[in-house]
């Protein structure tokens, strides 16, 4: 090869050559960016838009239906799923792949602008969803010495712009926080006697509390700026702001209300190990080193602590960047002993280390090359690039090992360094490129697989790709150039040989001429032989029905978030008891470091942090799973539950649709009914939660036009009653804070009490609410569900086996058996997960299949050769089947991810194997004795590379650091796919190509292999 010859010819440009790759790589790797997966701009968005007060139903009609009739005619609109609720609604959008996730969130805001929503409603959030937005570190803050309300208003003001200040933040979310409110409390009964209407009190409020500008004065001098200010700043001030009522009655406030300083309505809580805290959860940005945020991050909190002298204690709870820094560490470590490994492979076969050193300089060449193409495409270290160069391992040196020993055949037969280099790997080159390329064309399907699944590997088979071309020209390069100058004449001379070297050659010759004279049997009989390998692979289909089949291993980072969800409706208070009862009960679990304990609503979240894996004899699941059953005691309503993550997260997700609600929820049922009796399936329930109960106000509306009463004004009434009203600012020590208006909210109030509120006339004469209006007590879904614009309907549940798509397709079957007419459904979570891997990485074996053989044909300029070649493939599966069913390990993504890369790996020792046999007969060789010879010649590199292929993978397989669980299962995979693809192929792919020989050709001894396909 031309490329070969002038390297050989021109060692220093070569070194150079080969160094500038390696100096591109260092400087690199200084600039890649760490962190736990792959960029992904996920085709998701979400739209949140709230409206205090206001029921599911309601909001329903008002927020729901608008934003979906308005979205429907989004550009590559995928999917819709909308949620009404109390106080507000949100919209989940799907967008196709191809959509640029940037200009379809401009679209929705263009959309939103054309909808009017009703006067009080807040302007709607955007939320983009992406892979590596979410909290990478979360902080607890604490102070024994500053009151809860002034450490709220430090950490707001103070501590979060800080923090957003720091190269890499993108968001700072605070729980458990108070804000300082002065809130002005009527008297019900004191009002209600005395026929004032609450509107009066705050259209007076406002016209006194003000701090409004009121011109400018100029005189020659100067320039003074007006303004009219009448803050309050003392509680008696408030107390004592004059009113008129009824236009003609002057009372104090203090007369009709009390005046407190308290804090405003809290909506969340938070606490660390039994103690109050303020809770703040770091959000990175997209393309933020999370390692390096971190470290600046707990930088700046020694700084804070140093200066407010210990006097608030920040504590650090859950720290994304450790598990990642030990994933990368692991696999750092795996790499560099597979390499150990692999290289000690070649040193034992070669037993020189001239020979060894050669052959090793691929790996750190390749891989650092590699970083450099990372950083190229614009990729991270995450764990697909990590997985990759760690797989590659075995790889990179592969093509070194093919030419090397090739190389150092022809030094056995006598010829010169330089010739050896030279003719070796001109004779090597075809099969060392064909083989290269076969695993390249493996990765090229994985790189490009459809959905989420492709975006997200897409980094990996590139990097693999990338990687293993590097290493090609490193062998065509590097290797002949240091081989022509490095392995000298006097280590070739049998006198000089030692006792190991002359033991080792004459063992393996043996060992050689034992699998000529084993292979000679198998030719006698190639029918045989190969209707032998279609028996092993319809074999190896049947073990893969015996394989649980799941989407990915559950890592265990000694983290668990945990949920406890209250009855809808809880008060806080309410939610504070329960979720402390429970808080205690998991801090005196053996192995506990820390809980965080966050409640929003009737929802309460613990954030577990266990001790090291090291320091406990038990796994993270074990623990979830005994905390989930022990939990089960503190459940006192059928519609209270308990579960891992949040909505959303769980194994099994059904969606049902139908415009028949009660059909719907009546079939759910039985869907339930059914699930309740797999064993493994638990936590079933549909998102029918428990009924929320309101009180709706029925205006008469003839009554409420012969007074002259404004229904809008009725409704204001309340809901400045009931839900509060800002009335203006109060002042105190430079801070402002608001001054709310409302009835006390520890008060029971009955329907009476309601009834008794007056409403201000427009003639300005109060009337009584029930002389214009009726109550009535009702019940109202909490939630509503709808997809694409559709009411829905979702049953979730867990499942804690290890065969979900198998669970998934009984349940499908189970279903497509009963379902009503005008009922549809569809699966969610990890089950369609599973569904859509299995799918996905189904088309991407078949097109990796097509693309190795034209890849083949291509090089072999035949049909034969690949077609033989390409029977070592299905050879590999029934080894990875075998080895997962003895290790007890489940069929994953990452699983079938080795399997796609088994296809490129196998055929590597079909090429060497097929490709000599057709040299020796386009030379006029019997085809049979063409492949005994080729048996002979290439079994050596055949059992090097196959051997540093295992060897490589040998770190990966008995991993137990961070991450290693995913890298357990690729490996266990390959390496059987590997072992028994080996063993098969020296002897099935021989008989093959000459069975394929003698059809096609009748005298095959008389022809070459090219004309066979002309």
């Amino acid at each position: 090869m031309l490329i070969s010859k002038i390297c050989i010819k021109r060692p220093i440009f070569t070194i150079m050559l080969n160094f500038l790759i390696i100096i591109f790589g260092l400087f690199s790797f200084n600039k890649l960016v760490i962190q736990a997966n792959p960029n992904v701009d996920y085709p998701f968005a979400t739209v949140y838009i709230k409206y205090k007060g206001v029921n599911p139903k309601t909001a329903e009609e008002i927020l729901l239906k608008p934003m979906e009739e308005e979205f429907k005619g989004l550009p590559n609109l995928k999917k819709m799923e909308g949620t009404a609720y109390q106080d507000g609604a949100e919209v989940f959008i799907e967008f196709n792949l191809e959509a640029n996730i940037d200009k379809s969130i401009s679209n929705i805001r263009d959309k939103l602008s054309q909808i009017n929503f009703p006067e009080g409603t807040e302007t709607p959030i955007i939320e983009k969803d992406n892979s590596n937005a979410k909290s990478i570190l979360t902080i607890s803050v604490s102070s024994s010495h500053y009151s809860f309300q002034d450490l709220s208003y430090y950490v707001k003001e103070n501590l979060k712009p800080q923090l957003l200040n720091i190269d890499g933040v993108a968001a700072v979310q605070i729980v458990g926080d108070e804000t300082r409110e002065i809130q002005i409390l009527l008297n019900s009964s004191i009002i209600n006697a005395m026929k004032i209407s609450p509107t009066e009190i705050e259209s007076s409020l406002n016209d006194i509390i003000i701090n409004k500008p009121s011109g400018v004065l100029l005189n020659k001098n100067n320039t003074f700026h007006l303004s009219t200010y009448n803050i309050p700043d003392s509680l008696d001030k408030i107390a004592k702001i004059p009113l008129i009522i009824h236009d003609k009655t002057l009372i104090r406030l203090e007369d009709i209300a009390s005046i407190k300083d308290t804090h405003a309505e809290k909506t969340s809580y938070s606490e660390l190990n039994g103690n109050k805290i303020i809770s703040l959860d770091i959000i990175k940005y997209h393309q933020g080193n999370i390692i390096k945020i971190s470290n600046k991050i707990k930088e700046y909190i020694e700084k804070i602590k140093l200066e407010n002298n210990n006097k608030i204690n920040i504590a650090i709870n859950n720290d994304e960047s450790e598990y990642i820094t030990s994933d990368y560490h692991s696999s750092i470590i795996e790499l560099l002993t597979g390499s150990f490994f692999a290289i000690l492979v070649v040193f034992i076969f070669l037993h020189d280390w001239r020979n060894t050193l050669i052959c090793s300089v691929a790996i750190p060449t390749s891989l650092i090359g590699t970083l450099g193409m990372i950083y190229i495409f614009n990729f991270t270290i995450n764990y697909t690039t990590l997985m990759a160069l760690t797989l590659s391992v075995g790889i990179l040196i592969d093509d070194a090992i093919v030419v090397i020993e090739n190389i150092h055949r022809h030094k056995i037969l006598g010829k010169n360094s330089f010739r050896a280099a030279d003719e070796g790997t001109q004779e090597i080159g075809l099969a060392a490129i064909a083989v290269t390329l076969a695993v390249v064309a493996v990765f090229i399907p994985v790189a490009f697989m459809d959905g989420i699944l492709g975006k997200y590997f897409f980094e990996f088979g590139i990097t693999v790709a990338t990687a293993v071309l590097i290493s090609l020209f490193v062998a065509f390069t590097l290797v002949p150039m240091m081989s022509s100058r490095m392995l000298i004449e006097s280590q070739y001379n049998k006198k000089n040989k030692n006792k190991y070297k002359k033991l080792f050659d004459s063992k393996f010759e043996k060992f050689q001429n034992y699998y000529q004279i084993i292979l000679r049997f198998f030719l006698k009989y190639k029918k045989s032989t190969v209707f032998s390998a279609i028996v092993i692979f319809i074999i190896s289909i049947i073990f893969l029905k015996f394989v649980p089949i799941i989407f990915n291993e559950s890592e265990d980072n000694s983290f668990v978030k945990f949920k406890f969800e209250l009855q809808q409706g809880t008060p806080l208070k309410s939610a504070i008891e329960r979720g402390k009862e429970l808080d205690k009960h998991i801090r005196n679990y053996p192995g506990v470091k820390n809980v965080v304990m966050n409640i929003s609503k009737n929802k309460i979240y613990y954030y577990i942090t266990l001790v090291n894996i090291n320091k406990r004899n038990f796994t993270k699941n074990e623990f979830s799973e005994f905390i989930e059953n022990d939990a089960q005691k503190f459940i006192r309503s059928p519609f209270e539950k308990i579960g891992f993550g949040s909505s959303g997260d769980e194994t099994i997700q059904i969606d049902l649709m139908s415009s028949n609600y009660d059909l719907m929820n009546e079939y759910s049922n039985e869907i339930i009914k059914f699930m309740s009796t797999i064993p493994e399936v638990t936590q079933i329930r549909n998102s029918t939660k428990d009924p929320i109960y309101g009180i709706r106000i029925i205006p008469y509306n003839l009554k409420a036009a012969d007074l002259e009463v404004n229904i809008n004004e009725m409704a204001k009434t309340l809901k400045l009653l009931y839900g509060g009203v800002r009335v203006g600012d109060f002042y105190s020590n430079g801070r402002y804070y608001d001054i709310k208006m409302l009835l006390p909210s520890d008060n029971h109030y009955t329907l009476t009490d309601i009834s008794g509120v007056h409403i201000i006339s427009k003639n300005k004469k109060p009337v009584l609410l029930s002389s214009v209006a009726s109550l009535e007590k009702v019940e109202i879904e909490p939630n509503i569900y709808h997809l694409n614009g559709n009411a829905k309907m979702t049953i979730s549940a867990e499942y804690s086996g290890n065969d979900l798509n198998g669970i998934t397709q009984q349940i499908d079957e189970f279903i497509d058996k009963t379902k009503p007419l005008g009922v549809s459904n569809n699966f969610n979570g990890q089950a369609k997960d599973v569904q859509d891997m299995v799918q996905t990485i189904s088309s991407s074996l078949l097109f990796a299949a097509l693309f190795i053989f034209i890849v083949l044909c291509s090089q072999f300029e035949n049909f034969i050769a690949p077609i033989a070649i390409m029977l070592s493939i299905p050879l590999a599966f029934s080894g990875s089947f075998i080895a997962l069913l003895v290790t007890g390990h489940s069929l994953s993504i990452n699983g079938m991810i080795g399997i796609i890369m088994l296809m490129g790996l196998v055929t590597k020792n079909a090429i060497l194997l097929v490709e000599f046999a057709q040299q020796k007969v386009a030379e006029g060789m019997y085809v049979d004795e063409a492949l005994l010879q080729a048996a002979f010649i290439r079994f050596r590199p055949i059992l090097m590379t196959t051997l540093t292929l295992i060897a490589g993978m040998i770190p990966l397989i008995f991993s137990s650091g961070a991450g290693s669980s995913g890298r357990n299962a690729m490996g266990i995979t390959v390496m059987g796919g590997l072992l028994s693809s080996t063993l098969l192929t020296l002897f099935i792919v021989p008989c093959a190509y000459s069975l394929l020989v003698k059809l096609t050709q009748k005298k095959i001894a008389h022809k070459t292999v090219r004309p066979l396909c002309s």
